[in-house]
């Protein structure tokens, strides 16, 4: 069995609450119709371009706390829980990358519990930030659906390369993808200053057109690359993988979650105000909006994008043109 994330330490009181939520025996039936939703968008979502990208190709196992509930098409099986999870993950499992999320009701329960504890909630996938326990709904669970979903696409595509990068940050065995970058990166002044201004220059390119959106993404990229230059490989090859993996991820859950809910929505939660947070989560709301930048400005991206120069490659290629 093998994970596709890198999943950071979890506290003691995660451990609890992972062990004492429990779920009923069969899958609720809100799970049932969250898992038709997301997979009503498969037309929707096909126009993306994501080449043989299909959420009906991946079995989504629910987990109730006690057990996995295995959904593909109109099949439902109850199989032993794979992993003690209580966000969304890919795992690899019986010869094929999954989906692996609690179920709605789990993750709800987790919302109350650690609200009431007083710890901050994350969203439905690891390092998301952009929902809280008030606007979290069945929309947002079927829309990380597609965003698990894209990363087991990304695995069964790219997996050689991805271990080639995870192998440039070269974790220790008590380490994390969250100690390496508030390590490294969150702690360098310098390169924590270079991340904001570069995030300014891409949210101003997003509302500009024409020339004036080149030059800002332009500017945009220039600060990346004076970014590379301050960090270690490492933190380099870490920065890489969230932005343009977990960043792509992102991107695809936001037009789920965008067709699902309307476009003041996901607005309000995909685009709004950005804050700089130590940790990987920033690196998620960047690669979504250049994602989004390529949409503005090159069609088709989607069939070549890769691992081999991602998302600023080809921002670079469509502001170099002629």
């Amino acid at each position: 069995m093998k994970l596709f994330k890198i999943g950071y330490g979890l506290t003691g009181l995660i451990l609890l609450i992972c062990t004492v939520i429990t779920g009923s025996y069969g899958l609720s039936k809100v799970n049932q119709e969250i898992y038709k939703k997301a997979i009503s968008l498969e037309t929707d979502m096909e126009k993306m371009g994501f080449p043989e990208f299909f959420l009906a190709d991946y079995k989504v196992r629910f987990y109730n706390g006690d057990c996995d509930y295995v959904v593909k098409g109109e099949d439902i099986v109850k199989q032993d829980p794979l992993l003690d999870v209580f966000v969304g993950t890919t795992i690899e499992a019986e010869g094929e990358y999954q989906v692996l999320l609690p179920t709605y009701e789990k993750f709800s329960a987790l919302f109350d519990l650690l609200d009431a504890a007083g710890t901050v909630s994350q969203g439905m996938s690891e390092g998301s930030m952009v929902f809280t326990q008030n606007t979290y709904n069945e929309n947002a669970h079927a829309a990380s659906i597609w965003h698990e979903a894209f990363h087991a696409w990304q695995a069964s595509r790219w997996q050689d390369d991805i271990d080639a990068l995870m192998r440039r940050v070269n974790l220790g065995e008590e380490e994390s993808r969250e100690d390496i970058i508030v390590r490294e990166a969150d702690a360098d002044t310098k390169a924590a200053a270079l991340f904001r201004e570069e995030m300014e220059f891409l949210k101003k390119a997003y509302h500009e057109e024409g020339e004036e959106k080149k030059e800002y993404v332009l500017k945009a990229l220039s600060l990346a690359d004076n970014r590379r230059k301050i960090l270690s490989d490492s933190a380099n090859a870490m920065e890489f993988y969230l932005e343009n993996l977990e960043g792509s991820a992102r991107y695809v859950e936001s037009l789920a979650y965008r067709i699902l809910e309307g476009e003041k929505a996901w607005q309000n939660h995909y685009l709004g105000e950005f804050h700089y947070e130590e940790g990987s989560s920033k690196y998620y709301y960047m690669g979504m909006l250049k994602g989004l930048l390529l949409d503005q400005t090159a069609e088709g991206w989607q069939r070549k994008f890769s691992l081999a120069e991602g998302f600023d490659g080809l921002l670079k290629g469509v502001c170099q043109e002629e």
